[in-house]
Formats: structure tokens, C-alpha cells, sequence
């Protein structure tokens, strides 16, 4: 998956979130219902066990929340989320938070 990963990455402007991070920022944010993407960088800011899951050190710089969405809505409509074998999980995770509005900031009522 690693080659399919790479092919994601931005050459130009901001460094792009390494997708492996994505997907587990993502899984955060659906699992603990939070509701936009400021408030999941909030809490990656703070919460050592977020950091942890998703792979940030406790030193490393925390995404800004433009980044993460762009990198995000990038990934959703790569072939990665799509994937029927290798990236089942991935891409069930995304229809999923696509579904409930999640990868936009909005929070189901």
C-alpha cells in the first residue's frame, strides 16, 4: 500500500499529512464524535493518546485544520478510499464518515 500511498503525496506547497495519519486522524475523529476538524486538531493538540494513535511525537507540530480537510478530501476521492480488498477498511470508514457528514464538519444530530 505504501506505493498507492506515495502516489498521494503533494510535491508543491505545505507538507502533506502522510496518509497512513490521515486515516487514523479520520478513525478519531468518527469514534470519538468530534465535530470539525479545529476541534480534532485541539485535541490532537492536547491529548498525548491521540498523538500516539495517530503517530505524532509529543514534540511534532499538530496539522492546521485547512491542511488536514484538503489532504483529507484528497484521499477520499483517490482510488484509495476505493479500494475493494487491500483498502476495505479504509474506504468502509470513509463512505461511512461520508454518510454521516463527518469528513465536512458536521456533526449528525
Amino acid at each position: 500500500m505504501s506505493r498507492d500511498f506515495a502516489r498521494l503525496y503533494a510535491a508543491l506547497g505545505r507538507p502533506s499529512i502522510p496518509p497512513e495519519r490521515l486515516l487514523r486522524a479520520m478513525l478519531l475523529q468518527f469514534l470519538y464524535a468530534i465535530r470539525g476538524e479545529a476541534l480534532l486538531m485541539e485535541q490532537l493538540n492536547y491529548n498525548l493518546l491521540f498523538r500516539w494513535f495517530v503517530g505524532l511525537n509529543p514534540d511534532d507540530e499538530v496539522w492546521h485544520a485547512t491542511v488536514f480537510s484538503k489532504n483529507r478530501d484528497r484521499l477520499l476521492a483517490g482510488d484509495i478510499a476505493a479500494f475493494p480488498g487491500r483498502g476495505a477498511a479504509a474506504g468502509g470508514a470513509a463512505r461511512l464518515a461520508q454518510r454521516r457528514a463527518l469528513h465536512r464538519g458536521r456533526h449528525p444530530d
